[in-house]
């Protein structure tokens, strides 16, 4: 009997561990909010981008992959096109999907991505 109750306590400490995992770094912000006028001159409208930073988790409770961050989601979306020094007019989402045995949640950034043009 004495090893059985071990044995719960060892998983429930487990599932608290494992569980404790699942945070997600949200922040609506962006690294850059300020432009000279010079340098708002020299921007161009490059164009709409989206990024995405997701996690699975398998059995609703354990990750799979990194935490969802915006942060992560912002760089990507500045990826996307060449050149881009900023991102304007930002929306922000954050969605649950739940489906049988796993759920994944994800933050979105879709904006306008305003920079110097790349010459080819």
């Amino acid at each position: 009997m004495q090893k059985s109750f071990k044995l719960q306590l060892i998983v429930i400490s487990i599932f608290f561990l494992i569980s404790g995992c699942n945070v997600a770094n949200h922040g609506s912000f962006t690294s850059k909010t300020y432009q000279t006028p010079a340098q708002q001159e020299r921007l161009v409208n490059l164009g709409p981008v989206v990024g995405e930073s997701c996690q699975t988790q398998f059995l609703y409770l354990v990750p799979i992959d990194e935490s969802v961050s915006t942060l992560a989601a912002i760089n990507q979306a500045k990826q996307k096109i060449e050149g881009t020094v900023i991102l304007a007019d930002m929306i922000i989402d954050d969605t649950l999907s739940i489906q049988f045995g796993y759920s994944e949640q994800c933050i979105s950034v879709h904006a306008i991505a305003y920079g110097s043009p790349v010459n080819d």
